[in-house]
């Protein structure tokens, strides 16, 4: 009597060892789901630290240029290259895609002074 019993005991332990197809495939689908719901979330805020990068960088910029036309009394805008090799800028500042600022000078409206302007053209997409 006492070896059935083991071997009913040993016989139900095998058939619950593991898991079954079925469940596998419940637990990848819970899985790709929670996926999908976090995957936009980590997208907007990558975009979002991008932009703030480019904020940064723009008033970064457009202080330095400032104060380099300051500095040498002159009216030519500087490129960002001469700001870092003049000392106005500790690094070259790239856009979060490695492309280039571009610094210019625009006419305020009415006509009355100019403003500095900082662009990064790779920065829309």
């Amino acid at each position: 009597m006492e070896a059935v019993r083991q071997r009913l005991s040993l016989r139900q332990r095998k058939q619950q060892d593991g898991f079954t197809l079925v469940e596998l495939m419940v637990v990848v689908a819970v899985i790709a789901i929670l996926a999908s719901l976090a995957m936009p979330q980590f997208l907007n805020a990558s975009n979002k630290a991008k932009e703030a990068k480019i904020k940064s960088d723009v008033t970064t910029i457009s202080n330095a240029a400032q104060l380099y036309m300051m500095e040498q009394s002159t009216d030519t805008v500087p490129t960002v290259e001469t700001l870092y090799k003049e000392g106005y800028l500790t690094e070259h500042v790239k856009t979060p895609k490695g492309g280039e600022y571009t610094v210019t000078s625009v006419q305020n409206e009415g006509g009355k002074g100019k403003h500095i302007a900082v662009t990064a053209p790779d920065a829309a997409n």
